[in-house]
């Protein structure tokens, strides 16, 4: 089978540099909104982290709940 190729019309775009110009803005602010938002995720994080770690010091987290799997586990393998 062959494939049908699709004829499409050409759109003239008479300024085509004040286009381009408005699409390259248009992915830098995309982009700029993205780091900003990346960083603002960051700082949250690291400031939740520090909260944690503090908390985490006065009351260390119990060890996790051992399952049937780690009491017959060999261990001379």
């Amino acid at each position: 089978m062959r494939a049908k190729k699709v004829a499409r019309e050409l759109i003239f775009d008479p300024e085509i540099e004040k286009t381009a110009k408005a699409n390259r803005k248009a992915v830098r602010l995309a982009e700029q909104e993205l780091v900003e938002a990346s960083t603002r995720i960051s700082s949250d994080t690291s400031s939740q982290f520090e909260e944690e770690s503090t908390m985490a010091g006065a009351n260390p987290p119990p060890p996790p709940r051992r399952t049937m799997g780690d009491y017959c586990r060999r261990t001379d393998t």
